[in-house]
């Protein structure tokens, strides 16, 4: 398999929108009408309150998720199904 690239992985969505704008990208911003009522919504809120109270927050949970993965891939535990 071949690693996905993300070279923006570490930007937030306003520096890619002035990003966007900057170079004259056409930059589309709209939001599904179920959105309000999607949990989605939630962690969210959570996360733009936390960036609020300390702004280094969002980037730091980033990087613990990166540091605390397991080997395998995204379901962790080595991939693949073996025997229990």
């Amino acid at each position: 398999p071949v690693p996905r690239l993300k070279p923006l992985r570490y930007l937030y969505q306003k520096e890619l929108v002035l990003y966007a704008h900057f170079r004259g990208l056409a930059y589309l911003s709209t939001e599904c009408h179920l959105a309000p009522r999607a949990f989605r919504a939630h962690p969210r809120d959570l996360l733009k309150d936390l960036e609020a109270t300390r702004s280094n927050s969002v980037a730091a949970l980033g990087h613990s998720g990166r540091v605390l993965a397991l080997p395998g891939g995204p379901g962790g535990l080595g991939g693949g199904l073996g025997r229990c």
